[in-house]
């Protein structure tokens, strides 16, 4: 509903105007009445109607002047007039026009007539208002812009505080508050407008209602408020004070937690780019202060310097080497070291981010080496955008932590699946070339295998060591040619592979338990039978 303000040195007119209009039906609500100009133009200070409907002649200040008067004051919203009179006066006509009255409506007053030029107004203050708002959030996303990139100068400032009803204010802070977790879903990845309401009720309700806000997108879930020193007013003028509060208001409306950094105060406008360094600096600190949700600038600045070099190597080597190794209780403990590491290095934000995006591609390259899909990566995604992620210290381990696991375990399908292929491949070999001079150490040479490997990986795929392997196919293929041909014992070993026929007859008989001449003595028994 518009707020509207009756004025008529008449009691019984505006009783009955009152009475007359259904108000609400046409957009608009009574906020009060006047006898006189001079009453209407304090309460017009007070109550900021959208509309006053107004006689002219009036004792004290008559409906012109009063007009005159309310237009003449640059910093405010003007209201509509509307002009209702028993005077016809073509003068007084002319000169409402002159002032921009919206309507002058002779007496008696005609219940459609007005009615119907209420709810027209209604719906031009309507648009006008949002088109103000618009215009104003431009300003002020545009003047927070330039006042923290240092391109806003002191007389500049001042007019701008004018405009934006930050005159008010004898200090200015600048607050980035920081949204930590990963958006579960691409429609909560910027969730400003949610996050902008929440933060807005939250100051009205203590501020003021119709207090206008600097809010600033910096990043995804990292934004930037202009804090005046008119806010601090019920917090002992306390930036800390106010920012608890604001926290634990927010701590009952939302899931994720936030981080505060609080630029240092300073005494001009034009010097929040100040505070703004200040406050975007304090975010190095994130994991330094982990303990802490709420980081103020002044406090960091006495305080130990903080790290912005990596990890040392050895736990990226020592890390890589027990996921290969396959260790998971290894790599849990190497991960709370690594993040002991860097808490007790104190290393800024950056250097941490950049240290787990190390592990990252380097996990990433042993898997895409092994032919392995990437993507197919629960975390694939959201470890390669971590940098785009406000995380708490916790957070970041559980992300990475999930990742190395998942990671290790496609690692080790992959080795298997290889492994697999590689031992099939000697297989296939040795079921192919078993009449040559074979062996464990010619074969490994061939395919560019450690021998040692090559049996333990033979071994453990086929459950048989290689050299038993090989001589089974060997025995295999003897007692097929004793039963299909009359080749003789010595021929016959070697066609399959044996250079000595002692030898080919002794582990004939390890194999079979008999010789091979008893085992074709015996074919042939059968045969007669």
């Amino acid at each position: 509903m518009h707020k509207v303000i009756l004025v008529d040195d008449e009691n019984y007119f505006r009783k009955g105007l009152r009475s007359l209009i259904d108000w609400k039906a046409c957009g608009f609500e009574v906020a009060g009445e006047a006898a006189n100009g001079e009453d209407a133009l304090v309460m017009i200070d007070e109550v900021n109607p959208e509309l006053v409907i107004t006689d002219i002649r009036m004792p004290v200040l008559d409906g012109l002047e009063l007009i005159k008067q309310v237009m003449q004051k640059e910093e405010r919203y003007h209201p509509k007039f509307i002009i209702i009179s028993g005077h016809s006066d073509f003068k007084y006509a002319q000169q409402a026009v002159r002032y921009g009255v919206h309507d002058f409506i002779l007496k008696p007053i005609d219940q459609e007539e007005i009615e119907e030029t209420l709810r027209s107004l209604a719906n031009t203050i309507t648009e006008q208002k949002l088109v103000l708002e618009q215009n104003i959030e431009i300003k002020k996303a545009v003047l927070l812009e330039n006042l923290i990139f240092g391109k806003v100068n002191e007389e500049d400032a001042c007019v701008f505080s004018r405009e934006l009803s930050l005159n008010n204010a004898d200090e200015y802070y600048y607050l980035i508050l920081e949204v930590n977790g990963i958006p579960e879903s691409s429609s909560e990845a910027a969730p400003d407008n949610q996050v902008k309401e929440k933060i807005t009720k939250i100051i009205r309700d203590i501020c003021d209602p119709h207090v206008r806000l600097f809010f600033q997108e910096l990043e995804q879930g990292s934004y930037g408020l202009l804090i005046p020193s008119s806010y601090l007013d019920r917090f002992q003028m306390q930036i800390c004070h106010f920012v608890k509060w604001i926290n634990g208001q927010l701590i009952s409306t939302m899931s994720q937690a936030i981080t505060f950094y609080i630029g240092p105060v300073v005494p001009k406008l034009h010097l929040l780019k100040d505070s703004f360094e200040a406050a975007k600096n304090a975010r190095e600190y994130k994991y330094v202060y982990e303990d802490k949700n709420i980081i103020l600038s002044k406090e960091i600045e006495n305080n130990k310097s903080i790290t912005y070099t990596e990890l040392e190597d050895s736990y990226y080597h020592l890390l890589i080497e027990q996921i290969e190794e396959n260790t998971t209780i290894a790599i849990m403990e190497t991960i709370d070291k690594i993040f002991l590491q860097f808490a007790s290095k104190r290393m800024a934000r950056v250097a941490v981010k950049a240290s787990i995006n190390r592990f990252v591609h380097a996990i990433l390259k042993i898997i895409k080496n092994m032919d392995g899909e990437v993507s197919n990566l629960t975390n694939f995604q959201t470890m390669l955008q971590l940098q785009n992620y406000n995380l708490t210290l916790q957070q970041l381990r559980k992300q990475f932590l999930e990742f190395v696991l998942e990671s290790k375990e496609m690692i080790t399908i992959l080795r298997k699946q290889s492994s697999d292929g590689e031992a099939h491949k000697i297989k296939q070999f040795v079921d192919s070339h078993y009449r040559e001079n074979i062996s464990l150490k010619s074969i490994a040479a061939k395919f560019y295998m450690n021998p040692v490997y090559l049996g333990q990986l033979f071994k453990k795929t086929y459950g048989i060591y290689f050299k038993d392997y090989l001589l089974q196919v060997r025995i295999n293929e003897a007692k097929k040619l004793l039963r299909q041909s009359e080749l003789k014992i010595y021929e016959i070993a070697e066609r399959v592979g044996f250079n000595n026929t002692d030898y080919f007859v002794t582990i004939f008989g390890k194999f079979e338990k008999i010789t091979p001449s008893e085992y074709r003595n015996k074919l042939l028994e059968k045969r007669k039978l």
